[in-house]
């Protein structure tokens, strides 16, 4: 569990392409962030290279390795390449809908992120009342002491990087903007931090079948129920704030395309959803050629 890495500076929308061409060009490689000057490089200040590198890592896009002599290095994920290769400055809904399910799956690295859309049931609460949850909760998973400061800095920057362009109205392509706020998942009422139903298309319905594909791999389950869709963690209800006609409507998008390999079955006001067995990343590259051949 970690809090309060992210050095309070929330994800930029050209930051995740700077960390690979980094990895891949700059002279320390791999072992880049472990280099203390590469700020200098990289034009960055340290302390957000410290971020940068947190950012990379909790939306699982580089990944922590060691070389041969036994360093520890940074290595490119098979999502990194992906990315890098296909839409590197986070222009579509797939990516940013990829980007938020790595990064609120990420129990270890991202606590806090994986504590708001997994765990806390509210679908509306205060500052203070977030605090105060997050605070108990970190002390039942815990025996550690977790400041508050901790904690407080975590749901600012939560709130900053799926919130930040839309009260701002910054424009998608300035630096400024986090590459989550088009996916609409959370906004602010009167002091409420509002967890919000978003449109299908902003999350991309390949995104959601990704995320389908790895919790049946890693369930080792072919089938789920619209139920567990709905309120199991690290599925589409839960991710992705999506409410059981939004899932029913995605399930519907699913199995209407043939590229889809589905068969969604209602027995006895049961919903059940059989998949076929598929290496998320093969898909995924598939998905990324769709977006190509559309274009």
């Amino acid at each position: 569990m970690r809090f309060g890495h992210h050095q309070s500076f929330y994800l930029r929308v050209n930051w995740l392409s700077k960390a690979i061409r980094m990895l891949l060009e700059d002279e320390q490689g791999a072992r880049f962030f472990y280099d203390d000057f590469g700020f200098e490089r990289i034009g960055l200040g340290r302390n957000m290279v410290k971020s940068l590198k947190f950012w990379s890592l909790a939306t699982g896009v580089i990944a922590e390795a060691k070389n041969e002599e036994g360093r520890p290095i940074n290595v490119i994920t098979p999502f990194g390449q992906l990315m890098h290769r296909h839409d590197r400055f986070i222009r579509l809904p797939l990516t940013s809908g990829l980007l938020h399910y790595f990064l609120a799956s990420n129990r270890d690295q991202a606590t806090t992120w994986y504590w708001f859309f997994n765990e806390y049931a509210s679908r509306s609460a205060t500052n203070e009342e977030l605090h105060a949850a997050l605070t108990e909760w970190t002390r039942q998973q815990t025996s550690k002491t977790v400041s508050a400061g901790s904690l407080k800095k975590d749901l600012d920057c939560l709130r900053q990087l799926y919130t930040i362009r839309s009260r701002q109205e910054d424009d998608p392509e300035e630096v400024v903007a986090s590459p989550l706020t088009g996916l609409h998942l959370l906004h602010e009422i009167k002091e409420q931090f509002v967890k919000r139903t978003p449109e299908l298309m902003d999350v991309s319905i390949e995104a959601l079948y990704f995320a389908l594909l790895v919790y049946c791999q890693r369930s080792q389950v072919s089938s789920v129920t619209l139920e567990e869709l709905q309120y199991k963690p690290l599925l589409w209800g839960k991710m992705f704030n999506l409410s059981s006609n939004h899932i029913l409507d995605a399930l519907t998008q699913l199995e209407a395309d043939p590229r889809y390999p589905v068969h969604f079955v209602r027995t006895n006001q049961i919903y059940n959803l059989t998949v076929e067995a598929e290496d998320p990343y093969a898909f995924l590259e598939k998905a990324y050629e769709w977006k190509a051949a559309a274009r």
